[in-house]
């Protein structure tokens, strides 16, 4: 049995621990304590480039340590709403090319949009995200793959007016929304995200929808059924074993989804008319 020591506890307690694991707490320290120099040395670097101000009200002592990551990825991802919302009916200008331009309203950590940037070189993809460690993520995935067909933007899905023009973009993802049971009011799937697309999406340019919940697939059914300027041209109750399953892209929450629950997958593809 190994001899104890006597030790200092997390609370100033004296305790009793074995040589071995004294080690293994001062290794535990010592990465712990290199990271919060690292992240402090982050911390000042945000502060004195003032890139707090684009998401905070005042300067802080920490940040999320992507905040900083965000800055190695410039071709790939954009945070200023400034500097966004100055390419509204010019996104064809950042791109450097005619082709069709897409977007993604919540794209995670951009398994999806990278997935289609990937599979059709021939269009251009905005992903809109929130966080910033799905947002670097996503970058990410985008530069290892040498993409130029892609952009993350920190943006909310309901601001889309901000920054798209008129007939700018000619299709729209929403893959998995919080259903917002109870509150339904909050879903990104609405009557006002229609009017929003009036504007902004090409006619015969289509939504395409995704979700494990059932009442919001048969809510947004009834819901586009009632729209005059829009028609459901393909759903399904089960996409994974549908015509189209061959040609799904999955998302992290997709896979996640299947890998632990057996429930199937609803989608919907709707098309703008005119």
């Amino acid at each position: 049995m190994e001899n104890k020591i006597e030790s200092i506890g997390k609370n100033g307690q004296k305790i009793e621990i074995t040589e071995a694991e004294k080690e293994k707490r001062e290794k535990i320290k010592k990465v712990n304590d290199e990271f919060k120099k690292i992240n402090a040395e982050k911390s000042k670097i945000i502060n004195e480039q003032e890139i707090w101000k684009y998401f905070f009200e005042k300067p802080k002592k920490n940040y999320n340590k992507y905040m900083y990551e965000m800055l190695e990825f410039p071709e790939y991802l954009m945070y200023n709403n400034k500097s966004v919302d100055k390419y509204r009916e010019k996104w064809n200008e950042f791109f450097r090319n005619d082709n069709d331009i897409y977007l993604e309203i919540g794209c995670g950590s951009g398994n999806f949009t990278v997935g289609n940037a990937e599979k059709f070189k021939d269009r251009n993809y905005i992903a809109l995200e929130l966080r910033f460690k799905r947002l670097v993520l996503g970058a990410r995935k985008s530069k290892k793959r040498n993409l130029h067909n892609i952009l993350f933007v920190r943006k909310r899905g309901e601001t889309i007016l901000d920054f798209l023009g008129v007939n700018e973009i000619s299709g729209v993802y929403i893959n998995f929304p919080d259903p917002w049971e109870g509150e339904e009011r909050k879903r990104v799937i609405t009557e006002s995200l229609f009017s929003k697309l009036d504007i902004v999406l090409k006619t015969d340019g289509k939504l395409f929808f995704k979700t494990d919940h059932e009442q919001y697939y048969k809510d947004v059914l009834e819901l586009v059924d009632k729209l005059d300027n829009y028609k459901i041209i393909y759903h399904t109750s089960d996409l994974h074993n549908s015509e189209k399953a061959s040609e799904n892209i999955e998302t992290e929450f997709e896979q996640m989804f299947l890998s632990k629950h057996n429930m199937n997958i609803k989608y919907i593809e709707i098309k703008k008319i005119k």
